[in-house]
């Protein structure tokens, strides 16, 4: 079963894509602005998105680089479903991230087996990196070198302590501390693209999961991560200024 997130102002047509998608045991969550796109995104942490592209508010293609930016959704899938129908239109979308473009009105079976293959795609492609170098860099560049070190120490701290909570309230059966405090390490993964932090955060989201271990290795091998890119870092400046 995977969670899909429509982003489209057409009522019907996500009533109808609803339809489609959940007897393959699919949940479609409607979204009918884009500005109120993203946010539903992270709200639900789909395993897919489809955007149309004329939206009232963001267009698809805005809604699609942002998600592109996101060290979370870096790898999202992402199909364009649209009433759009020339070439342009299409490798414009491709270009700007979108795995797949589909044109309104479509066949079932087709949106079916398109969702499926990505769902499945994304599946065996999964990122498992400890820290996104991008995501790093851009931070580095955006607050400058000791704004980012500073901000990098205070999450090193951060991860630790929350997952220490996280795993406690999960072996004392408290579902409701874990889930919350997953939910804002979850934010604060994302900040800094801790991308497998993330994953295992929206993972005890989603499921209320009673295991703790998988999560404190992670977040363990997180900060041992974001440890190392300080030092590379500072090597680096120290370099630049001999």
């Amino acid at each position: 079963m995977a969670r899909i997130v429509i982003v489209d102002d057409d009522e019907l047509l996500c009533q109808i894509v609803a339809r489609t998608l959940e007897p393959a045991g699919h949940v479609v969550v409607a979204v009918r602005d884009g500005d109120d796109a993203l946010e539903s995104l992270w709200e639900n942490g789909p395993d897919l998105a489809i955007l149309d592209c004329a939206l009232p508010g963001k267009t698809g293609l805005t809604i699609l680089r942002e998600i592109r930016q996101s060290a979370m959704f870096t790898s999202l899938p992402v199909l364009i479903l649209t009433a759009r129908r020339s070439e342009w239109h299409a490798k414009m979308a491709i270009t700007a991230g979108a795995n797949e473009y589909l044109r309104k009105p479509f066949e079932p079976a087709v949106l079916v087996g398109t969702v499926n293959r990505l769902i499945a795609g994304a599946a065996t492609t999964f990122d498992a990196r400890m820290l996104d170098d991008a995501r790093v860099a851009e931070l580095r560049i955006a607050l400058g070198e000791r704004q980012a070190d500073i901000l990098l120490a205070m999450m090193e701290r951060d991860i630790a302590e929350r997952t220490r909570v996280i795993v406690g309230a999960l072996e004392a059966g408290d579902t409701e501390t874990a889930v919350m405090q997953a939910h804002s390490l979850r934010g604060a993964s994302d900040g800094i693209g801790a991308i497998a932090l993330g994953r295992l955060c929206l993972e005890i989201e989603r499921e209320g999961q009673r295991d703790g271990t998988r999560i404190a290795a992670c977040a363990s091998a997180t900060v041992k991560a974001i440890a190392l890119a300080r030092v590379a870092s500072r090597d680096q400046a120290a370099t630049s200024s001999a």
